[in-house]
């Protein structure tokens, strides 16, 4: 996965890093906001081998999408898009394409129309995540604040599990399912769990690992970069940490050193307490915990990073 904090198509060598990529018989995929997605970056991409396009839309229409997008425009986008659409239809190979959508308070109703636009960019797939509340204000925005303190609370030993059928959602069910969730018990349907577990982190369960633009290899996007954490009126300080270097080492020789190698087993135990971030991963050792913060308007790190996928504790692909 090409992406990260910051945009990949601004980098001159990414044709050679996606060919680079292929050359080692693994899926490419890659997160931009394609206001630099041309025609001839799109031929480029199709010519290189790339898989899987995501697009950030955190609108489904111009207003909210511009609103939150400062700069882009959301027609110009949609019509890079359609071009590449086009030019899957007409050519041997084919770029999938996704729409990579983070949840606000603000952009939730946007979710009802986001049919209508994966329709119409040619998109298959959808990705919705919450925002990761790196001031106050941000974490203002999160749709997902009840939600996370249930699932630590249904964690806890003894509490009662409910198992529902299939059945509708709707007006006449809502409020019934809000009671049996707010009831803090352990809540499935048909057997799957409803809500994210907070007892892994899922870069670990992945079988990750993540390489900043400059070499450096993080266990996850969330340590590639120091930065501060807002939830529940306090401030998180997380401090980036390293596994590796690749201007030193070898990815292989990063991923199947002793040292992380012991980092994953013990993060796969997970002796911690429940992982209440919004991005669904534990609370780093790192992370310093302060009190609350008064409002900070300091823009987020940004610089690009890729993503690893591996196969085995012990083996990279």
């Amino acid at each position: 996965m090409l992406g990260g904090f910051g945009e990949p198509t601004m980098h001159p060598d990414l044709l050679s890093m996606v060919r680079g990529l292929k050359k080692l018989k693994v899926d490419v995929e890659m997160v931009s906001n394609g206001t630099l997605l041309d025609e001839r970056l799109s031929a480029g991409f199709l010519e290189s081998g790339l898989d899987r396009l995501w697009v950030s839309f955190d609108g489904a229409e111009d207003s909210s999408f511009e609103h939150i997008r400062k700069g882009a425009r959301f027609r110009d986008v949609v019509q890079n898009l359609k071009r590449l659409r086009e030019m899957n239809e007409h050519g041997a190979r084919k770029i999938a394409i996704g729409i990579a959508f983070v949840l606000t308070r603000k952009n939730l109703s946007g979710l009802k129309d986001i049919g209508r636009l994966a329709k119409k960019i040619g998109a298959d797939r959808v990705s919705i995540s919450n925002v990761i509340p790196y001031s106050p204000e941000m974490e203002s925005q999160l749709a997902c604040d009840q939600a996370l303190t249930l699932g630590t609370f249904a964690s806890m030993p003894g509490k009662l599990e409910i198992d529902l059928p299939r059945l509708d959602i709707n007006a006449e069910t809502q409020e019934v399912l809000w009671r049996l969730a707010a009831g803090a018990g352990s809540l499935a349907l048909t057997g799957s769990p409803i809500g994210a577990r907070v007892d892994e982190c899922r870069f670990i369960r992945d079988r990750c690992a993540c390489v900043r633009w400059d070499g450096k290899v993080a266990p996850c996007m969330g340590l590639l970069h120091s930065h501060e954490i807002h939830f529940h009126g306090y401030r998180r300080m997380n401090s980036c940490h390293f596994v590796g270097d690749l201007a030193q080492q070898s990815l292989w020789d990063v991923w199947n050193a002793d040292s992380y190698a012991a980092f994953r087993d013990k993060v796969a135990a997970f002796d911690f307490s429940p992982a209440t971030s919004a991005e669904g991963a534990a609370w780093p050792k790192t992370t310093k915990r302060t009190a609350p913060a008064t409002p900070s308007r300091r823009p987020a790190a940004a610089a690009s990073g890729l993503r690893a996928s591996s196969s085995a504790r012990r083996n990279v692909e």
